[in-house]
């Protein structure tokens, strides 16, 4: 296993490129060993590194997958230290079978960089809590006898901890006044190599544990879980950007000797930070305007933007706030302020949009640098700025799922309108392996750049040949 080295950390897409072809270059490091679908499909995992604020994203190798119109693509969900948990709707092999999207099962895999080479293991699949009715269990054959448990996506949270790889996937769920449920999947060590060809049913089994809210808050009702943060390799913190953090001990909650209920404690947001209300209360929407991130040394931090509509001349304002220990104290320290027009005068004179920056995220290594997408009509930008001494760090444009290497023309299949990222510490593990592939991203950056370049040097020829006639008619 590499060395761990926090200096070093990636930008993760929720986006997956999917081919239909295994592994290409046998010589990629990053490749992992060859896992299984609940289909008995092969299927493999890589990812292409980019240095920050570059986005990577991973890689999954799927030969024969029958395509459906509308079938969802497969997303990652979390990430934690060296491994990447992702989930993939999986198609019946029948072609007779129904093929309503809804009743595919789901498979889940972490792939892991603590082995070398990675491995990619499928979870066992959770049936708690979902519905069985036998009249339609029949078309669930011979893939799933009973429905699984339904879990969302933002309630997903993954904890990396041990010397063995370790690691238990979390889904919190059924919210009350008085509590809610956590499904958990404790792996104490890394699943050997041979797993991967077994029968996923055989591992570790799924557990309901119930947790009670500290009394007072937060607001059940309003509650919106926009992030899941891995702590000190043993606390999730279940994030919202809104109100505040609920701090679950999952080592805890996956010992068997724990109570019944556990109690989850909370950490509410500084009181200016409470001010604001979220613009999409219903949740429908992600929110591009705050993100309470990792940083070093077990801190978090809280970075705001708050747009005046009604102020030209102060459009938006960056805000951030630093709690250093949640097992000390709860009080959040304001951090650096920066306006509008700060923030545009660092890349005044480049070709980057003039436009509100979104989807903040923190520096694992240093929590004074924070990257920002920068979106306009046709591209865009990750944009990281130390807020310290208020300079650009560095750009990258963002790789479209559609344009990675080596893909053949086809339908776009994941539209890319702005969403949050993952960091993540899984390049550490790779060590010299992950060279190449970073020499490829290098590559993509530089010619998606020069593509962007001579489009607009085209644009702005366009509009001098539109110009002139006009410039003509006028003078006559």
């Amino acid at each position: 296993m590499a060395s761990k080295d926090l200096s070093s950390w990636v930008i993760l897409d929720r986006f997956i490129h999917r081919s239909d072809r295994g592994v290409v270059d046998d010589a990629d490091g990053t490749a992992s060993e060859i896992s299984y679908t609940c289909t008995g499909r092969p299927i493999s995992a890589s990812i292409r590194v980019a240095d920050f604020p570059a986005v990577s994203r991973l890689h999954l190798h799927w030969p024969g997958r029958p395509e459906f119109p509308g079938l969802p693509e497969p997303r990652v969900v979390a990430a934690h230290d060296h491994s990447i948990l992702f989930r993939a709707l999986v198609p019946f092999e029948d072609p007779m079978c129904c093929q309503d999207t809804f009743c595919f099962p789901i498979d889940m895999f972490v792939y892991s960089a603590f082995s070398s080479p990675p491995s990619l293991h499928r979870l066992r699949p959770c049936f708690a809590g979902g519905v069985s009715t036998p009249d339609e269990d029949i078309y669930f054959n011979p893939y799933r006898r009973r429905q699984q448990r339904i879990m969302l996506e933002s309630e997903i949270g993954l904890l990396c901890h041990g010397r063995q790889g370790g690691f238990t996937v979390v889904d919190f769920t059924e919210l009350s006044q008085v509590g809610g449920q956590l499904c958990l999947l404790h792996h104490p060590a890394l699943p050997p190599a041979s797993a991967s060809h077994k029968n996923a049913d055989e591992g570790p089994d799924w557990m309901i544990k119930k947790v009670r809210f500290p009394e007072g808050r937060p607001s059940v009702h309003h509650w919106i879980t926009d992030a899941i943060l891995p702590l000190h390799g043993r606390f999730l913190c279940l994030v919202d950007n809104y109100q505040g953090i609920l701090v679950v001990d999952v080592l805890s909650a996956t010992d068997e000797s724990s109570p019944a209920h556990l109690q989850l404690h909370f950490i509410s947001l500084p009181d200016e930070a409470l001010q604001s209300h979220r613009p999409h209360p219903d949740g429908d929407c992600p929110d591009s305007a705050r993100c309470v991130s990792l940083a070093p040394n077990g801190m978090l931090k809280l970075v705001c933007i708050t747009t005046r509509r009604t102020s030209r001349a102060r459009p938006f304002t960056i805000a951030s706030w630093i709690l250093h220990d949640i097992k000390r104290s709860k009080r959040w320290h304001r951090g650096h302020i920066m306006e509008a027009a700060e923030f545009w005068g660092l890349y005044d004179g480049q070709s980057l949009p003039r436009v509100n920056p979104t989807y903040p995220l923190v520096n694992l290594a240093n929590p004074d640098e924070i990257s920002f997408l920068l979106k306009d009509y046709t591209t865009c930008w990750m944009i990281e700025i130390n807020t310290w001494n208020k300079t650009l760090k560095s750009t990258a444009i963002y790789i479209n799922e559609e344009e990675e290497a080596c893909t053949t023309a086809r339908a776009r299949r994941n539209v890319f309108g702005g969403h949050s990222f993952i960091p993540s510490g899984f390049s550490n593990y790779l060590g010299t392996d992950v060279i190449k592939s970073r020499e490829l991203s290098e590559m993509m950056q530089k010619a998606k750049v020069a593509a962007q370049k001579k489009s607009l040097e085209k644009l702005a020829e366009s509009k001098e040949h539109v110009a002139e006639p006009k410039a003509a008619e006028c003078r006559a």
